[in-house]
């Protein structure tokens, strides 16, 4: 959180989805893994959605329209100071 500020990181419930890499941790190894979201809505579009009870497009839909250079930054940003605290334990 103190790579991109503690109001911009949110908790969310566990869901049962899921993608390919999930069988990466079914070796002998036992290696974890994490999916990691990134927000990629520009907040004014996010907050207008929300308060109209509208769903955004999602990621695999044909109408998903990220805030791209936000979106890549904050996703180096946090990805690498996660990376960095976990290969420093």
């Amino acid at each position: 959180a103190t790579a991109i500020g503690k109001d911009n990181v949110k908790e969310v419930d566990p869901v049962m989805g899921g993608e390919d890499f999930g069988q990466f941790g079914r070796t002998a190894d036992k290696i974890p893994g994490v999916i990691y979201w990134v927000g990629a809505v520009e907040p004014g579009k996010y907050a207008a959605a929300k308060a109209a009870g509208e769903t955004l497009p999602s990621l695999h839909s044909p109408f998903f329209a990220p805030d791209r250079a936000k979106t890549i930054k904050t996703g180096v940003a946090s990805m690498s100071a996660i990376a960095l605290d976990l290969l420093a334990k």
